[in-house]
Formats: structure tokens, sequence, C-alpha cells
């Protein structure tokens, strides 16, 4: 299985997603990862996509809870829009 995405997790980012925990798309679909790399097929990499883009529906914030001016948000920014 080739994997065409890398998400690398500091152990800081696991403790926030598990922190927020199940109550958003965004960290719903990061909950199974752990620190370290994370490699994603273009099927996965697409699922999670589609996880974030969940929680900007009707003009809401793509990472709710999470502090827009963290390295966590910065990473799954630039892991988002890297998805093609």
């Amino acid at each position: 299985m080739r994997h065409a995405y890398n998400l690398i997790l500091s152990d800081s980012d696991i403790e926030t997603i598990r922190f927020v925990g199940y109550r958003y798309g965004w960290s719903d679909a990061l909950s199974g990862f752990s620190a370290g790399e994370n490699p994603l097929t273009e099927a996965e990499a697409w699922g999670i996509s589609e996880a974030f883009a969940s929680d900007a529906e009707g003009g809401h914030s793509m990472f709710p809870m999470l502090d827009p001016r963290s390295s966590l948000c910065e990473k799954l920014f630039k892991f988002y829009e890297s998805i093609v």
C-alpha cells in the first residue's frame, strides 16, 4: 500500500487531540493517531480532509477548540491544504 501523505504529530499534539476528544470532526478523525509519523494513503487523507471540512459547515472555524495560533493548528491547515 502506497502512503501518499504523512502527518507528523508531537506528544503535545496528541494530548490536545485527546483533550478535545470526539467532540469535533477534526479531533475524531485524528483520535487513533500517535506521536511521530502517521503515514496515510490518498483515501485516508481525503477522509481526514472531509472531517476537517465538516467542522467548517455553516461558517464555523475549521478546528473548534484549537487555538488558531498553535503549532498544531498550523500543522493541520498545512496538511489540509496539501491534499490534492
